[in-house]
């Protein structure tokens, strides 16, 4: 986990996970992440996509973590998914993820 200046300025904490399996159904947030989030943290929350495209989600908590599960089926179905892709999510302190995805070749699609 890093922090880093996004494009407004602004201070922001990201993480990557590289998805190995395209189809999971849920994506885990690293524990040490979510004390990031859960000061305002809803079950309601975004994701921007590589092109600007906004996806309704919602975050999920349980014993095992929390993890983007409702609305991230659609999400990774318009991304078309091979698995190996890193994807870099860029927390805003608002609810919002912003995702870059890097192939397996490592360039930024």
């Amino acid at each position: 986990m890093a922090r880093m200046r996004n494009s407004n300025g602004d201070d922001s904490f990201c993480f990557y996970k590289i998805l190995f399996d395209p189809e999971i159904e849920e994506l885990r947030i690293p524990s040490d992440f979510v004390k990031h989030i859960t000061e305002q943290a809803t079950e309601i929350a975004f994701l921007v996509g590589p092109c600007g495209k906004y996806w309704n989600i919602e975050l999920k908590s349980n014993e095992g973590g929390m993890f983007i599960h409702g609305g991230w089926k659609n999400f990774r179905m318009e991304q078309h998914f091979e698995g190996g892709e890193l994807l870099l999510f860029n927390y805003d302190g608002k609810m919002t993820f912003h995702v870059r995805v890097f192939d397996k070749n490592g360039l930024e699609r």
